[in-house]
């Protein structure tokens, strides 16, 4: 069965098409960089025996489209599951900041993956079965100066993953959500974190693991449930004074 990793050059999404490809599954591989991508797809080819087939698409363009994505899912066994790890954070992210920088924000992080998953939802139900996978991040738990429109789209990719975990109930499909804490990735910005990073890896691991359970929402990892909830709950008079 045939996965679709978006955002599959580097980081986790790497990891993810990594994992799978051992298992057997063969995989479409959609990011920016189709130089990165490529490369990828041929080491997993030659690997793993297994076709990888790479797309190149820019999740920020405002025309974008799925028609490649359409043709190399056509040309491959039924397609399973649909992995998310797609991400685009900016050093600049603030209120205030140029329209542009915050509609690629946006759209590569909220609005252009619930249109593919909304294009790709029909094709998952007429399979034997599923798994939509979304991760969120630990910076959309409360809203600070620093990374406002990343924090906002995933916050709305956060209630939409619950909607369609309402809309899928009972079918045989299922919708899964990460919320994140810090990983090993490029963004990250190489800036020192207060806490541990965690390893993509790992996390492939644990997403490969648990890709048939209908867990809805889970914290990853888990010591960030805790630290989010006092998050929340600080009032406004502490929380503003916070730096971070």
């Amino acid at each position: 069965m045939t996965f679709l990793v978006i955002g599959g050059s580097s980081g986790l999404g790497r990891a993810l098409a990594e994992r799978f490809a051992l298992a057997g599954h063969p995989l479409v591989l959609v990011s920016s960089d189709i130089r990165d991508t490529q490369a990828i797809a041929s080491d997993l080819n030659l690997r793993c025996a297994i076709p990888v087939l790479p797309i190149v698409l820019d999740l920020a363009d405002p025309a974008v489209s799925f028609e490649a994505i359409d043709s190399a899912i056509a040309s491959l066994p039924p397609l399973a599951g649909i992995l998310l790890p797609a991400g685009l954070n900016l050093a600049g992210d603030r209120p205030g900041q140029p329209g542009q920088d915050f509609d690629a924000i946006v759209r590569v992080n909220f609005s252009v993956l619930c249109r593919l998953i909304d294009h790709y939802l029909g094709v998952l139900k007429c399979a034997q079965g599923g798994v939509i996978v979304g991760f969120g991040s630990v910076a959309a738990i409360r809203g600070r100066t620093r990374n406002a429109a990343y924090a906002a789209a995933k916050r709305a990719l956060d209630s939409y993953f619950e909607s369609l975990r309402h809309a899928l109930s009972g079918s045989n499909v299922i919708a899964q959500y990460y919320v994140l804490g810090y990983l090993d990735t490029n963004l990250a910005f190489a800036e020192n974190t207060p806490l541990p990073r965690a390893s993509p890896r790992r996390l492939a691991e644990v997403v490969f693991d648990r890709r048939q359970r209908d867990f809805g929402r889970t914290f990853y990892p888990r010591f960030w449930y805790p630290l989010c909830l006092l998050l929340r709950l600080l009032p406004w008079f502490i929380y503003r004074r916070l730096s971070f």
